[in-house]
């Protein structure tokens, strides 16, 4: 038998329902004898003593239960870094395809916690600078991409992209997307990127809107370091970090992405996987016969 794993719990507290949800997770997770320790503005919400701030609750914890959307286990890796834990995400938010359970499943989570019958994927994730002039201004992770984008009111922008210290392209269009497998089906998605399987090695450099319709989206492998290099402008930049906008630029900038080491663990249900999320989310059912 698993053993019983100590659980912690960090929740969106704008979602509606978050409080109920509180309630009755916290009381199946006592009758499955699994100790349950929350984050401080989660137990400040529901007026239980004895939470811990979030960095101090995942060195203790074994596994970390969010309850919110993708933007909550994405805030939840900006906090830890390369201290997270295993993440077990109840949906109350929309989308959610970093999600393993809905609230109406939330009760199955908790099963599967308690038995150790789920699924474990190891998300890669990548790690940037962001030079100005040539001097590091910021650095960070990202889950989903990084990306090059042009500011409001821009017409055009020019984006390097660098692979390995060789020059892949030069872009011009709207902006320039660095994505993980995981971000695969975020905005490179939309940008017309290619669908990848989480565990693939990779990332993904997708154009958007190009002037050119030889410039197609790239996948290298992760190992690889990759340079995003904006040069003189016309117009403004914006670079945006698993879609929050981080800098404005006006004046020669670059990222430099490189793969992170430490990955993103995700639990899922037992019936789960890449497929079946694709097939909830996305509606497919396969073409008529």
């Amino acid at each position: 038998m698993a053993e019983t794993p100590r659980v912690g719990i960090v929740a969106n507290l704008s979602k509606s329902g978050a409080k109920e949800l509180m309630a009755d997770l916290l009381d199946r997770f006592e009758k499955a004898s699994i100790e349950v320790i929350l984050d401080a503005r989660t137990s400040d919400f529901i007026g239980q003593p004895g939470g811990l701030p979030l960095p101090e609750l995942s060195d203790i914890v074994d596994i970390l239960v969010v309850l919110g959307g993708d933007g909550t286990i994405l805030w939840v890796l900006r906090q830890l870094e390369d201290r997270i834990k295993p993440i077990a995400a109840i949906n109350t938010g929309t989308l959610g395809f970093l999600t393993c359970a809905t609230e109406e499943e939330s009760g199955k989570l908790v099963e599967a916690l308690a038995t150790g019958n789920y699924q474990r994927t190891d998300r890669i994730v990548i790690r940037g600078e962001f030079l100005h002039h040539g001097e590091v201004k910021r650095e960070f992770v990202a889950l989903n991409e990084v990306t090059f984008s042009r500011g409001v009111g821009a017409r055009v922008i020019h984006v390097e992209a660098w692979v390995n210290g060789r020059m892949a392209n030069r872009y011009t269009g709207d902006g320039l997307i660095v994505a993980t497998p995981t971000g695969s089906t975020a905005y490179s998605l939309s940008a017309g990127g290619p669908l990848v399987q989480p565990g693939a090695n990779v990332f993904v450099v997708t154009p958007v809107c190009p002037h050119t319709l030889a410039d197609r989206p790239l996948v290298v492998g992760a190992a690889s370091l990759v340079s995003l290099k904006a040069p003189e402008q016309r117009d403004d930049l914006a670079l945006y970090i698993d879609g929050r906008l981080t800098a404005e630029v006006s004046e020669p900038a670059e990222v430099r992405l490189k793969l992170a080491d430490f990955q993103l663990p995700l639990i899922s249900l037992p019936d789960q996987n890449f497929f079946t999320v694709l097939h909830r989310k996305m509606g497919w059912a396969g073409s008529a016969v």
